[in-house]
């Protein structure tokens, strides 16, 4: 992930006496509330989530959805999956290029046999895309809970864990 990575850009900037910030680790997560506008924070879920295929130490990790709309929310986020251009990132109409390499693959992959293993359940995606020259997945929604082990690791991949929550305070402290 992005922390390994930051490591081995402060040892090589730092042999040189440089100065660097990094964003390191990130495990983003949007809470939605009982009464969101759908149509504003689907796109949101949707980019956060998918855009640069996950590999982004700001990318959408998490969503933390009350009770009463999760299905729902679930349910469009699903919808809004099935409508994601993959492919070349240089085509415009492009949402979703590929990993970065058959490391990145193998780290989505495991994290999502890791979630299965931990009680999670795979809604949508969770496969590679081999009709692609490249390193492609396809975008994945995990229900899990945030104790999960995996849901609190980052993984550099196009991997959204959606969780339910019943109250503002519960939703925080996840």
């Amino acid at each position: 992930g992005s922390t390994r990575m930051g490591k081995r850009i402060g040892s090589v900037v730092g042999g040189r006496l440089g100065k660097v910030i990094l964003e390191l680790g990130g495990n983003n997560a949007i809470i939605v509330d009982d009464n969101c506008n759908m149509d504003l924070v689907l796109p949101s879920i949707v980019f956060g989530a998918v855009g640069t295929a996950g590999q982004r130490c700001t990318s959408t990790r998490r969503i933390i959805a009350h009770s009463s709309i999760y299905e729902k929310l679930v349910e469009k986020i699903m919808s809004a999956y099935k409508q994601v251009e993959i492919g070349d990132p240089l085509n415009p109409s492009t949402l979703m290029g590929p990993l970065i390499d058959q490391s990145a693959i193998d780290d989505y992959l495991s994290a999502i046999n890791k979630a299965q293993n931990e009680g999670a359940k795979v809604l949508y995606g969770g496969s590679t895309i081999e009709n692609l020259n490249g390193f492609f997945v396809e975008p994945t929604i995990v229900q899990a809970e945030n104790h999960y082990n995996i849901v609190q690791e980052e993984t550099f991949a196009p991997i959204l864990y959606v969780i339910k929550y019943d109250t503002l305070e519960e939703a925080i402290k996840l």
